[in-house]
């Protein structure tokens, strides 16, 4: 006689160690850190808007500014990082559209994995304006 409670316990056990190995067989997450910082324009303590963003996203090394605030300034943003060749290397971007304008860069640009990624983003008064309100973050490729 065929023990029904023994042949459940099998495929029970098939289908977890099933589920197991899809799970181990997945490619692994990547390992860098995605970065968002953005430039507030304070005036004495309190900050009053946000001028300018600016993003990192690890997967697909791609980058980001917006610009945030209808001041009449651009924002800029600038990525570090040591290339393929072992070298240090920073990409300017602007968003010069106005307020709610945003520029994408990194597009064929490769940072090797686990390198780390230093991000400035503020708005100045055009091309070559001053940098004002600058703030910076990092992350990892």
């Amino acid at each position: 006689m065929v023990n029904r409670k023994s042949i459940m316990r099998n495929l029970a056990t098939v289908g977890i160690a099933a589920a197991a190995a899809v799970a181990l067989s997945a490619s692994p997450s990547s390992a860098g850190t995605d970065v968002r910082v953005s430039s507030y324009v304070c005036a004495h303590v309190a900050c009053a808007y946000e001028a300018a963003e600016a993003f990192f996203i690890s997967d697909g090394d791609d980058w980001k500014v917006c610009d945030r605030y209808a001041d009449g300034d651009r924002a800029k943003m600038s990525i570090t990082f040591v290339n393929d060749n072992g070298s240090t290397e920073t990409d300017y971007l602007d968003a010069t559209g106005g307020a709610g304008s945003c520029a994408k860069g990194g597009a064929g640009v490769n940072i090797p994995e686990g390198h780390k990624v230093t991000v400035k983003v503020w708005h100045q008064n055009g091309a070559v304006g001053t940098p004002q309100d600058v703030a910076k973050a990092t992350g990892t490729a």
